[in-house]
């Protein structure tokens, strides 16, 4: 299997299993009620799988797209500039012809 599609499975997985435990802390806790809420729900198991996988969605994406701004980049920047910092001009600009 590719390196990428490993890692998007694998950070995709990470943000589910996250959302997991933070949907039992939200039903644990009975924050706002919601515990109570969907235990007295007629089909129980639904609404609580939905919030699991929203947030699975949610979570999932945002360590996806953590991840994939976290690859180390192993290429000389474009032009074989370096990458110091760019010194900042200190003197007023004066446009050419005009005096003041």
């Amino acid at each position: 299997m590719p390196q990428l599609i490993r890692l998007v499975l694998l950070h995709g997985a990470l943000g589910f299993g996250i959302s997991a435990l933070f949907v039992g802390l939200l039903l644990g806790t009975d924050t706002g009620g919601l515990a109570t809420l969907l235990r007295g729900a007629e089909t129980h198991p639904v609404p609580a799988l939905l919030l699991w996988f929203f947030c699975g969605l949610t979570f999932g994406s945002v360590q996806i797209g953590t991840a994939v701004m976290l690859l180390a980049q192993d290429e000389a920047p474009p032009g074989g500039g370096s990458r110091a910092p760019v010194a900042l001009r200190l003197a007023p600009y004066r446009a050419r012809g005009r005096t003041p």
